[in-house]
């Protein structure tokens, strides 16, 4: 893992897979975000927010009770 500025201003953990290099998750003050796609079992997943919605495709449907964010700061 690595800590890493936003262009917030603040830092974030970002760790890898040590064997293949994955991205597993981000950490900071705000919470731990972990990159689905890493795990086996996602049946029962559902998001709890929606991060850098103002660049999302215009295909994705966000249900309006997810909290959702405009950009990382």
């Amino acid at each position: 893992s690595f800590t890493a500025e936003c262009d917030s201003g603040r830092t974030k953990e970002c760790a890898f897979c040590p064997r293949c290099g994955t991205r597993i998750y981000h950490e900071g003050e705000w919470g731990k975000s972990i990159k689905a796609g890493t795990l086996d079992e996602t049946h029962e997943l559902a998001p709890g927010a929606h991060y850098w919605t103002d660049c999302k495709q215009g295909w994705v449907s966000i249900p309006e009770s997810t909290s959702t964010f405009a950009d990382d700061g």
